[in-house]
This record gives C-alpha cells, structure tokens and sequence, in this order.
C-alpha cells in the first residue's frame, strides 16, 4: 500500500450515479490504496440521478466540489491540487467527460513530476458515435443516414439557411479540437488506462503503440446483489440501460413479432422488459404491432433495483450498435454488461460479429447474434419452446470480479 494517497478526478462519483462513476467507485472500493476522489453532486446531468443507496468505502474519501458547471469545476479542481500538492504523487483522471484530462493537463503544468494516470472510458476524438452524427449531417448523406433520423434530420437541417455553418462548427469540435486534445492527453501522460484491447489499438493505433498503459475490465461488486433470486410464471428477458437510433433493439422487436405471428400466445409464455431509455420509433413499433402485452418498457431503476432485476431475470438482453459501417470490430465495453456477468445470469448478446462484446460473451459461453432478425427469433425459438440454456464458464466469470480487477490495478500502482 501507498504511504500518500491517490487523487482522483472524477465529474461522476456516488451519489451522483452514472456508468463512469459506478466503475470508478467498483475499482476503488475493492484496491487496497487509499484514495481521495474529487467530484460533485450539483449536477445529475447525463446519469442516472443523484440518489445514496451506495454504501462508502474507507479507503476513499470523497471531495464535493461547490460548483454545477463543468468549467467552473475544472478550476476548483485545480486550485484544489495546488493548494494540497503535497499529499499526492499520483493522480488519475477519469473521462467521460473529456474535462477531468483537462484539468490533467492542467496539474502536469503545474508539477511535471506527479504521475498522472488518464482514464478514458470512450474514446475523445473519432468516436465512432460521434462519427455517425456528423455523417448524417452532411448534405450530401441524406440517403445514406436515413436509419438514423433520430439522432440527427438531414432534410431539416438542409432547410436551414444557417445549416453549412453549423456543419462547419460541428466539424470543428469535434474532428478537429477533440482530436487535438485526446492528443495532447496520450502526450502529456505518464500512463494511459483503457477497459478493452480493443479500444487501447483503436485508441493509440501504430504512432503510439508502445506508450505506457493498463488494460483493465469493467467489474462487478459481488456484495451489491441480493442474495435470493426470484422464480416466474414465463420465461422473463430484461434489458437495462440506454438504446437510442444507434443501439437499437429494433432487430429483436422484428423477431419477436414474428413469433408473434406464428403463436398468439406467446405473451402467455414469455416476457421481455425493457428499463430506460429508447428511441420513438421503437416504442412506435411496438404499439404498432399489438407487442405491448409482450414487450414492457419501463422507466429507468436506480443501480441497485438494476441489480435486483439482473440477479431476478431468466435471460438478460444485451444490444450492442451496428457500427460496421464505421469501424470493423466493436470496440465498446458496455459497464453494464460486467454488471450482467455478476449477476450470474444466462445473456442474449446482440452484437457486432468482431470485437470486444462478442469475445467476452462467446468467453462466457452466452448467446451472441448478429443484426439478423431471423438469427435472432431462431435462438428465441428454441428457448421458448424447446427449453434451451447455457452453461456458464465460472472460471472466466471470475476475471470481472471486483476484486481480481483491483488487483490487477494494485500492482500496477506498485510498478509505478
């Protein structure tokens, strides 16, 4: 164990609960250094609110900043490190968002000595998200982009006289200074960590290959899952988490319809429910198709009540973007799914055939589909009907474990 404690600088952190700060708190709780997290709990922007429930770890001391503005936090984290520069030779910054490396950057100025660990959790700039957006905002990919009109309308934008202009800008921030930054990140730090192989090769590519970095899993903490698990009438499939017009289950719903087709007592059978966010035209296509008695969407959960429902599911559902048209193999490690694994629970993978997702849950010995719907009700078929199951690969199961994650993490420290 380190005599001087870790700063970490983290926009989310418990109580604020978000993917970034749920993974932050699992790996800290479970290392065996002591920590100093500075954070907020002003602003439940883009998570999941602001609710307790989590209980403290004594190795972490949490720091609440007084600010609700993002570039007002960066400062006070800042004045902060200057003010108690002295207590730490290590810090970490977590990203997202991109301004905790900001204010890495900002520390290194000030003491190029410290030793600064950048964690990112999606890539800053070439995000393969972002990447579609600004496609379908080209004038010229109206045709092109027609399946993601939620995210961004081409004809709309086109109508506005103001719309090269704002293409332009859009350009700018995020082709051109997000990729100056995240640059200037992989420079200026001594030590880069990322949650898959995948996404360190996309990240660094040849030119910086050779730089200094851990790859850790996302883990899951064994202690936050009820001990008991609840038995149903049907055959119960929950997702939880975001899906939008990019992470769409819209190939599943098709499946699932056509099952429908064939059996209209399928509801009497099987159930599939959806907690979170999704895109209109999902929800469309549901009500659309008279599935709504088989297909429940229900608001988002807090992280507890989501573990409750993993541990609780017959079959857990996990969808993954169809980014082939942008990258060649998937190179998103959703949290969500290292939750899944602690669960202990069978999963439904729906996933890009190449990538992290897909290796983890062939690994695991779960389900992975392609985007085919006729795949898709094929598998459905035969657990509905014919009783279908997996087996799941313990051993493996373990490496996302909490605490074998921090050790991993621990040792690294230790070589620092």
């Amino acid at each position: 164990m380190l005599k001087k404690r870790i700063l970490v600088i983290s926009w989310f952190y418990p109580p604020v609960n978000s993917s970034e700060g749920l993974v932050t708190y699992k790996l800290l709780k479970a290392s065996k250094n002591n920590y100093d997290v500075f954070t907020q709990k002003n602003n439940a922007l883009w998570s999941y609110g602001n609710k307790n429930e989590l209980p403290d770890s004594e190795n972490v001391k949490p720091i609440f900043a007084k600010s609700k503005k993002l570039e007002d936090w960066v400062a006070e984290a800042v004045d902060y490190y200057t003010k108690n520069s002295e207590k730490y030779d290590i810090i970490m910054t977590r990203s997202m968002p991109p301004e905790s490396h900001k204010i890495g950057l900002k520390i290194k100025k000030i003491n190029p000595k410290v030793k600064w660990i950048a964690s990112f959790g999606d890539p800053i700039a070439d995000n393969p998200y972002t990447k579609i957006a600004i496609e379908c905002s080209s004038p010229h990919s109206v045709k092109t982009c027609t399946k993601f009109r939620g995210i961004i309308s081409p004809k709309r934008i086109i109508r506005n006289a103001m719309f090269k202009i704002r293409y332009i800008k859009i350009q700018k921030t995020y082709l051109g200074e997000n990729s100056k930054l995240q640059k200037s990140i992989i420079s200026n730090a001594d030590y880069l960590l990322f949650n898959s192989n995948e996404q360190k090769e996309y990240m660094l590519g040849e030119e910086n290959k050779d730089k200094k970095s851990i790859v850790l899993n996302h883990s899951f903490d064994q202690s936050l899952y009820p001990k008991e698990k609840e038995e149903h009438k049907k055959i119960e499939f929950n997702y939880v988490g975001h899906l939008d017009a990019i992470r769409t289950p819209k190939k599943l719903f098709e499946a699932i319809n056509e099952l429908y087709k064939e059996d209209e007592k399928l509801g009497e059978k099987v159930i599939f429910n959806f907690y979170g966010d999704m895109a209109d035209s999902d929800k469309l296509f549901i009500i659309n198709n008279e599935l709504t008695d088989i297909i429940k969407i229900k608001k988002p959960v807090s992280y507890l009540t989501s573990l409750k429902i993993m541990k609780d599911s017959d079959w857990l559902i996990h969808v993954d973007a169809d980014l082939s048209k942008i990258i060649n193999k998937n190179i998103f490690f959703a949290a969500k799914l290292a939750d899944y694994i602690g669960a202990n629970n069978k999963i439904f993978g729906i996933t890009m055939e190449n990538g992290v997702s897909a290796d983890i849950l062939r690994n695991l010995n779960s389900i992975v589909t392609s985007y085919s719907a006729q795949e898709i009700k094929n598998y459905l078929w035969l657990i509905i009907y014919n009783n279908y199951s997996v087996e799941i690969n313990e051993e493996y199961r373990k490496i996302f474990s909490s605490n074998e994650v921090a050790k991993n993490f621990d040792e690294f420290i230790k070589n620092i």
